[in-house]
């Protein structure tokens, strides 16, 4: 057992059985809970980040999806999806949470400086970062969740089914409509429609 278990260690989730890992981890073992942070921590801030845009509230939001997520491990029901795909969901709902507290508080200047680039010289990567960032937020919430997994965390149309619970031919179509939408944003905002 305990060279199984450093050879998961060493190797990262990839070689433990999900299922197996999901009711340790719903039993709180310490073990399985280093792997998880470990194997899913980069990819949890990945995708707030690319939500929120700030690192410093992706730090913040990220670890505390890791707290609620032990402190409710019990709660976590396997049913062939990953505890990633339970992760993301924590991730979602505490990103949809902290949006709601920063409109209610009104600082949308915050919200384009966290998606604003450092280098100010860039001006022609500076205005597209700020129209992609506006096009996605004209998206609906799942769109901008497939196209947060399939581009920004490279993730496969297979896994980005798993972690969003749904078939492939839905996570497709769901690609191609939010791909549909920016794009008729972008063409609304002067961008040609073939570039």
């Amino acid at each position: 057992m305990r060279d199984r278990e450093e050879g998961q260690h060493g190797h990262g989730m990839q070689t433990a059985d999900p299922e197996s890992l999901a009711r340790r981890a719903a039993a709180r073992d310490e073990a399985v809970w280093a792997l998880v942070f470990e194997g899913h921590y980069r990819s949890v801030f990945a995708f707030v980040r690319s939500r929120l845009g700030n690192p410093d509230v992706a730090e913040d939001i990220a670890s505390q999806v890791f707290e609620i997520a032990f402190s409710r491990a019990e709660s976590f029901d396997y049913r062939g999806v990953p505890i990633e795909g339970w992760l993301f969901g924590i991730a979602r709902n505490l990103v949809r949470d902290h949006i709601k507290k920063l409109v209610r508080r009104g600082p949308e200047a915050e919200l384009v400086e966290a998606a604003t680039p450092a280098e100010s010289d860039q001006t022609t990567t500076i205005d597209l970062r700020q129209d992609l960032s506006q096009a996605m937020q004209g998206l609906t919430e799942d769109q901008q969740t497939v196209l947060n997994l399939r581009f920004l965390l490279d993730k496969s149309v297979e896994d980005t089914a798993r972690l969003m619970e749904r078939s492939e031919d839905a996570v497709k179509n769901l690609q191609r409509r939010a791909l549909s939408a920016m794009q008729r944003q972008l063409v609304a905002t002067g961008y040609q429609e073939d570039g």
